[in-house]
């Protein structure tokens, strides 16, 4: 069976189970804590980050390489388009997300989350191990102080990744108009990186208070803006046709 080492509140991560449900293979999870997870993903793999998987001793780190992987180890329900043109376009639309929705949005929720330890330990802790929240009323500034510095959150690099990520959000919304899925005429690659990564934002399914225990004030004011959006609606839409496990 594939095992997932994973943080459970990290888009990245949703990335991962989405295309690992997708396709209908079982896995078991692995949660890590941050800062902690480094002793785990150390042992695995050259880089800190998660999502990774372990499938029959073969080890796979970043959620584009898990989804390259699958797709070739079990092509039934491809995510990779067949046409070469489309998978390169399907690819070009999830270096994109990845890049101006998935990161910006993480850097500028963390500008604003961090600071606030109760709702961070909200997020951090989410599906953690039983000791995670007794050790973490120990550790947690320096951990935040860790993340702060690795990903080099300020002011300044919030507010270009905010910035970036509502120009991002508007490149969306043209695109779709019209549309149903961002490449070909089928569910890809890209449709799922877009909506898993746009999913602790748009967050469907979750309640106000769900909402509201874990968003701080301007990332809960932003959305709010954005409800009716075509983006926004798109990604619940997708969700609700896409995401369940076959």
């Amino acid at each position: 069976m594939i095992t997932l080492y994973q943080f459970k509140f990290s888009h990245f991560c949703e990335k991962t189970r989405w295309n690992l449900d997708y396709k209908g293979l079982p896995f078991s999870v692995r949660n890590l804590l941050p800062g902690l997870h480094l002793k785990v993903t150390g042992k695995l793999a050259p880089q800190s980050s998660v999502p990774i998987i372990v499938d029959n001793g073969q080890i796979v780190q970043g959620s584009a390489q898990i989804l390259n992987y699958l797709d070739e180890q079990y092509p039934e329900y491809p995510l990779t388009p067949g046409d070469p043109a489309l998978a390169e376009e399907a690819r070009a639309w999830e270096r994109f997300v990845d890049e101006e929705i998935g990161s910006t949005l993480r850097l500028w929720f963390y500008y604003y989350a961090l600071p606030d330890r109760k709702c961070a330990l909200n997020f951090l802790l989410d599906g953690a191990p039983w000791y995670g929240r007794p050790l973490f009323a120990v550790i947690y500034p320096k951990v935040r102080a860790k993340m702060i510095d690795f990903m080099g959150i300020n002011a300044e690099t919030a507010a270009a990744a905010k910035e970036r990520f509502e120009t991002a959000l508007d490149r969306l919304d043209e695109v779709l108009a019209g549309k149903r899925f961002l490449v070909g005429d089928q569910f890809s690659r890209a449709d799922l990186a877009a909506c898993a990564l746009l999913s602790p934002y748009c967050a469907p399914g979750r309640s106000n208070r769900e909402i509201d225990s874990v968003f701080p004030g301007p990332v809960r004011e932003l959305r709010e803006a954005h409800r009716e959006r075509p983006f926004f609606k798109w990604v619940n839409a997708m969700y609700g046709e896409y995401r369940n496990p076959r």
